[in-house]
């Protein structure tokens, strides 16, 4: 029944990102969206991966210190090479234990640890990375939107979502308080590399004017992929540039075309993810040491 649940599950997450992209397409020129894509530029695309892996690195390295502080004594590679088996498994596998639960599950039996403590672990990572991208967004938004009202809600409601999130931290992630500050200048450096990789996108597709609604767009898409409703975010992300674009009122195939290649930056990226899956994430020696 189980297992079923699972293809269930996956199923669902099919038919969401394929209808979700059906919109998108339907409502796009592709003529256009084809000429923008056959001029892509090489190095800025190779610029724009790299920024996304060392976004991710930063990424691993967060995670690792919340393991630390919530007593996980994991190796700098072991920990890297979870995280990159956790990557595969989010977008290639959407329907079974995920990297997420795979992490908990491998850190479970590896460390002989309660799972509540890389699932602690685990769920900070996740709300600092959305704490920062929310942050960040309602940043722009003030800068977008200087000369109207949406300006002043933006302003208000930065100090609330700090102290919401510090009040958060406060009552159900005490233990990792001491790591607070660290941990969210590494958000905040993992989102800034992902807005170069963006940035480099933009010059790849030679774009160079009016990039802010672009970024803006980046940062609500990457917010609303993390709702696990899709593959991967397949779908959910093209669907937030879509309808974005329009709002701001710029250029909607381009807007599409950086959520495509995105996409397909995460998935390479990932894909190396399956070396772990079929080699294991430890090394022979370290197996021999158990």
């Amino acid at each position: 029944m189980k297992r079923y649940k699972k293809q269930l599950v996956a199923l669902l997450k099919l038919i969401v990102s394929v209808l979700a992209l059906y919109v998108v397409f339907r409502k796009l020129d592709l003529e256009s969206l084809g000429a923008l894509l056959a001029r892509l530029r090489i190095w800025p695309l190779l610029a724009a991966t790299l920024m996304f892996v060392l976004s991710k690195a930063l990424s691993a390295v967060r995670l690792q210190l919340l393991f630390s502080y919530s007593g996980l004594q994991i190796g700098q590679l072991e920990n890297a090479r979870l995280y990159l088996l956790g990557m595969f498994y989010n977008l290639f596998l959407p329907g079974g234990i995920g990297g997420d639960g795979y992490k908990i599950f491998y850190l479970n039996r590896r460390y002989h640890t309660a799972a509540r403590i890389s699932l602690t672990a685990i769920l900070l990572d996740r709300l600092s990375g959305v704490f920062m991208l929310a942050l960040l967004a309602l940043l722009l938004l003030i800068v977008l939107n200087r000369h109207n009202e949406l300006a002043v809600w933006s302003v208000a409601a930065i100090p609330l979502l700090v102290l919401a999130f510090c009040i958060m931290m406060r009552v159900f992630f005490r233990k990792l308080m001491p790591v607070f500050l660290l941990m969210n200048v590494y958000s905040l450096g993992v989102q800034l590399f992902q807005l170069v990789s963006v940035y480099f996108i933009l010059l790849s597709l030679a774009q160079t004017n009016d990039l802010l609604p672009y970024f803006f767009l980046f940062l609500v898409s990457s917010i609303v992929t993390i709702i696990p409703i899709t593959i991967g975010g397949a779908g959910a992300r093209e669907l937030t540039f879509l309808y974005g674009a329009k709002w701001f009122g710029v250029n909607v195939e381009l807007a599409v075309a950086i959520s495509f290649i995105f996409y397909l930056i995460t998935a390479i990226t990932s894909l190396a993810g399956i070396y772990y899956a079929i080699r294991g994430v430890r090394d022979p020696d370290e197996t021999n040491a158990d």
